[in-house]
């Protein structure tokens, strides 16, 4: 199978990506890096919508926000220029798997209804659709690890890290190496290759975690929504099962 990680950003300079392959419980990273860079073209192109027409079945793992909380899009139809809204804050920038992941693993993602990461999803979301056009596949969401075909999810490296009681912050900068060399130790036997990226790009070290987490998904081990509907319409961060949840 197939195993594509993309760490969203705003510039696709910023925008890592890793594909990788995974059989019979073994995951390899075949090549990893920046969607834009200047040693290489376009890598959407290049390499991953490539794997995809390739692949019989595929799973994409973004760590980006993948839908908007569906309270805001209410709020905002109805909403006029100087009027208060009658939704708490909270519900009103927060989607429900904001919510649940924080009160599982302590720590809140990023809000796409009140951040700068609205920028970076949408950008996933163009990228997701650019890989659609150049596969020639519909990857719809996936819902279970029972899918078919080529599929997307939403992911959380953060989380990722936090369900095996990794270090999750203070690891993306240059002279923080030693960290993220910490951590690939720690994840050899889920990815043995991500020690080569440990030294690298951190944009490009994320989009290995997400590798991880797709490959937690596609092992059946990630903590499914309570509320389907509700998840078809916010999306749902895809984060493993941890002895917090015992």
């Amino acid at each position: 199978m197939v195993l594509i990680g993309l760490d969203a950003a705003s510039s696709l300079s910023k925008f890592g990506y890793a594909i990788g392959r995974y059989d019979a419980g073994c995951l390899r990273i075949e090549s990893a890096g920046l969607i834009e860079s200047r040693a290489e073209a376009n890598a959407i192109d290049a390499h991953i919508a490539p794997a995809l027409r390739e692949a019989d079945k595929a799973l994409i793992a973004i760590d980006a926000p993948l839908g908007w909380p569906a309270t805001l899009a209410a709020e905002l139809k109805i909403h006029r220029a100087g009027e208060a809204f009658s939704t708490e804050k909270d519900a009103l920038f927060q989607r429900q798997t904001d919510l649940f992941t924080h009160k599982r693993l302590g720590k809140k993602p990023l809000e796409v209804g009140a951040d700068r990461i609205a920028r970076a999803a949408h950008r996933a979301l163009d990228v997701l659709q650019h890989l659609r056009r150049a596969s020639g596949k519909s990857i719809p969401l996936a819902w279970s690890a029972q899918f078919s075909g080529v599929a997307a999810i939403e992911v959380y490296p953060a989380g990722t890290l936090i369900a095996r009681d990794l270090p999750h912050s203070s690891y993306k900068k240059d002279e923080q190496a030693d960290v993220r060399h910490a951590i690939a130790n720690a994840l050899s036997g889920d990815l043995p290759d991500l020690k080569r990226y440990a030294d690298g790009n951190a944009d490009v070290f994320d989009a290995c975690l997400c590798l991880i987490a797709a490959k937690d998904f596609v092992d059946g081990v990630s903590v499914p929504p309570e509320d389907l509907d509700a998840s078809y319409v916010e999306g749902w961060i895809w984060v493993r099962r941890s002895a917090r949840d015992v």
